[in-house]
């Protein structure tokens, strides 16, 4: 064949969140130009090293050969391809490839389709469009065509991400999580590679690495089930290849095979694993579980994989045998996550005594433990030093590792008196306001001490708390009791019961995280502002539908819209035009993106009786709108986020860097007397100096600020904007 492979791009994929692992990994097995992605990495890197990372990869599932990419499109919204075009476009990458150099027309494929655009709506469909023009094109060239199957000599992926498309081959028969070490009845809650990534999180490779035979290092699963976890531990110590365990690991049938650099590959593995079982007297392996069937299952793998003698036990975790007297060792443990048991009281009782197991460890040893997102870790007693995310299949899942196995201290939260005195202190200088009764949603206390960095705000009979992520040198055990602190204060103190509390952590957010939901409650709720009524939802969002901090402007464009046409920008759930309408406006347009949204302000109008047929609601990118629309308003709110990277969007969109732009259409779509207010919460925003020499530009900062902000006035930047007369 023509194809010589000396050094290509090549996609490793594996589960999210274990790139960064997989791209440590790729590269001690000699790739170059490391480049982490989603769900993989690409590098450079040759044949040998396909080889190697097909042999000696822990934690990647497919190897796929690049062969070309290219653009299906353009990115601006005025240039974008239609549907024929973007077929055309991938119809032309595939042309570029030779395919005979990879199959032959007698021979079998299939195709993996991954992305949609506008022509490729749904996976089976491209998989099916994109085999028939490879089909076509050995009927072309070769007068005969290859068939498709399950089991082919050819696996073809086509990506599409982004308007980019990209074309490859696997070069692996079958994914390469699969380690062929059990028998085909057995169970297995985890994956091979993620059991690989539990270890290499958990500090198991740097174990291996200080265990001597004088002095060996132990793992332990206590729970061990069919001993994924365990022989995955065992395969590092002895130096055994993943490709050894596993049955057909390479597709032999490709043209580009090179069975000599193949055979001398397979032959060094298994020389280091000949070597590899002479290291046994440094390494102790003890694998224990109480349900009979899963624990013979652990052992009968073990021994058909002529691994050297473990310790093996069957036992309720609270009644297992001492610890080995062994000075450095590491439990892992995967624990039942509690689906399959009736009493959902048990799984916590079991997680109590894993916790108490544990403590129970020699001096010096270490622990990880997998749960899902929904468990609570503080169950076990345990103080965790590191949490990492982790995908067991399509359940998230956390990995929390214990540098120390020391209890953590068993408390019922109870109101603290420092924090009772700060509340109590803000009710009062919020006093007058409050009896002004201009609303009933307003913030009560926004981290006034430094232990207890948390924003609780009163929603009528509700309160939203909200915690800030704490910074990296606050051990997460005991943020979390601060947490559990500060609710119980605020339930005491401001007389609301726990189960009307919302507690949310707030982080730094970008992107599409922004407004994601949390939950799906459905949970719906009334408050007033300044005559307007406001639905909010206290659970299934980071925020709650209204911005307490704009509560002043709301009411200035409530009070300057009698008679006059007002435009809502990245209106968000419409407050503010609801306020516009209510002031008498002429009309009132509405525009944001998310089509969520939208009907979360048109619900807005109808709780106020507001007649919406004068009134508009745009689904669209703001900029785009401005730019295409010909129509003038006297007044203008444009408060945009900091960062948007919808999927709906073109390109990103970041304030500081087009907030002029931005401003600059807005301000050409405002009538000469009108006036735009422009508002953000970026606290490092500087307005472009630019800008002031072409419009009159008020410091709107001090007036914008309502009276439960004060303490924190950096909250938001405003201004007043109007054109020169």
């Amino acid at each position: 064949m023509s194809l010589k492979l000396n050094s290509f791009d090549w996609f490793l994929a594996c589960p999210r969140y274990i790139e960064p692992l997989l791209a440590d990994e790729l590269t001690v097995l000699g790739a170059e130009a490391v480049r982490v992605g989603h769900a993989g990495v690409q590098v450079s890197g040759d044949l040998a090293f396909a080889y190697r990372a097909i042999l000696w990869s822990r934690l990647a599932s497919r190897v796929t050969l690049q062969l070309t990419s290219g653009s299906l499109g353009t990115s601006t919204r005025t240039e974008r391809r239609t549907p024929e075009q973007e077929m055309a476009a991938l119809g032309a990458l595939l042309a570029e490839v030779n395919w005979t150099d990879h199959m032959s027309a007698s021979g079998t494929l299939r195709v993996r389709f991954s992305g949609r655009t506008d022509a490729f709506r749904n996976t089976l469909f491209g998989a099916q469009w994109v085999k028939d023009q490879i089909v076509d094109y050995f009927q072309r060239h070769q007068g005969a065509r290859p068939s498709v199957s399950e089991d082919p000599d050819l696996t073809i992926v086509v990506n599409l991400h982004k308007g980019q498309a990209t074309i490859g081959i696997e070069l692996n028969s079958r994914s390469l999580h699969a380690r062929d070490y059990r028998s085909p009845e057995a169970s297995a809650p985890l994956r091979e590679s993620l059991a690989a990534a539990v270890l290499w999180r958990a500090g198991w490779p740097r174990k291996l690495a200080e265990a001597t035979t004088e002095s060996p290092c132990a793992c332990v699963d206590p729970m061990c089930g069919s001993g994924t976890i365990l022989i995955e531990a065992a395969l590092m110590a002895y130096d055994w290849a993943p490709g050894l365990v596993r049955k057909d690991s390479l597709n032999l049938a490709w043209p580009g095979h090179d069975l000599d650099l193949w055979e001398a590959l397979f032959a060094d593995a298994r020389e280091r694993q000949s070597k590899g079982v002479l290291e046994a007297p440094r390494f102790v392996f003890w694998g224990n579980d109480a349900t009979e069937v899963v624990y013979s299952q652990a052992r009968e793998a073990w021994r058909q994989l002529g691994l050297p003698d473990a310790r093996w036990t069957q036992a309720r975790i609270d009644q297992m045998p001492a610890f080995p007297e062994i000075d450095q060792g590491l439990i892992t443990v995967n624990p039942p996550y509690g689906q399959r048991l009736s009493d959902p009281s048990e799984v916590e009782d079991l997680y109590r005594e894993l916790g108490a197991w544990m403590r129970s460890a020699p001096d010096n040893w270490q622990g990880a433990v997998l749960l899902p997102d929904e468990r609570d870790i503080r169950t076990t007693g345990l103080f965790f030093n590191k949490k990492h995310a982790l995908l067991n299949g399509q359940l998230l899942c956390h990995l929390y590792r214990f540098d120390r196995l020391q209890a953590r201290e068993v408390f019922r939260p109870v109101a603290v008196p420092d924090l009772t005195n700060r509340l109590r202190k803000n009710l009062r200088r919020l006093k007058s306001f409050v009896r002004q009764e201009l609303t009933n949603a307003y913030r009560v206390y926004d981290a006034d001490l430094p232990e207890y960095a948390v924003a609780i705000d009163r929603y009528g009979d509700w309160l939203h708390i909200q915690e800030y992520a704490p910074p990296a040198t606050i051990e997460p055990a005991v943020a979390a009791r601060r947490l559990e602190e500060a609710v119980a204060t605020a339930s005491e103190t401001l007389a609301v019961p726990p189960e009307r509390i919302a507690v949310k952590q707030r982080r730094q957010q970008k992107g599409r995280n922004q407004y994601s939901r949390l939950d799906e409650s459905g949970h719906q709720m009334l408050v007033f502002e300044h005559g307007a009524k406001v639905e909010v939802n206290m659970l299934d969002y980071l925020d709650t539908g209204l911005f307490l901090d704009h509560r002043p402007a709301r009411f200035w464009l409530q009070q300057q819209a009698r008679g006059k046409r007002v435009l809502n920008l990245f209106c968000y759930t419409g407050v503010a035009s609801v306020h516009a309408a209510l002031g008498g406006a002429k009309c009132v347009d509405s525009v944001d993106l998310s089509p969520t949204y939208l009907a979360w302000a048109q619900r807005n109008f109808q709780h106020n009786a507001i007649e919406e047929s004068r009134h508009g609601f745009y689904r669209a990118d703001v900029m785009a709108w401005l730019a295409d629309t010909n129509k003038r308003w006297d007044l203008i709110f444009l408060d945009p986020p900091t960062f948007s990277n919808s999927s709906r969007l073109d390109r990103d969109f970041d304030i500081q860097r087009d907030h002029e732009a931005l401003l600059e259409l807005a301000m050409s779509r405002l009538n000469p007397k009108g006036v735009l207010l422009f508002s953000n919460n970026f606290r490092r925003f500087r307005l472009a100096p630019q800008l002031s020499e072409r419009y009159r530009i008020t410091d709107w900062h001090r007036e914008s600020l309502p009276t439960d902000f004060q303490r924190n006035p950096r909250i938001h930047q405003c201004w007043l904007i109007r054109h020169v007369t």
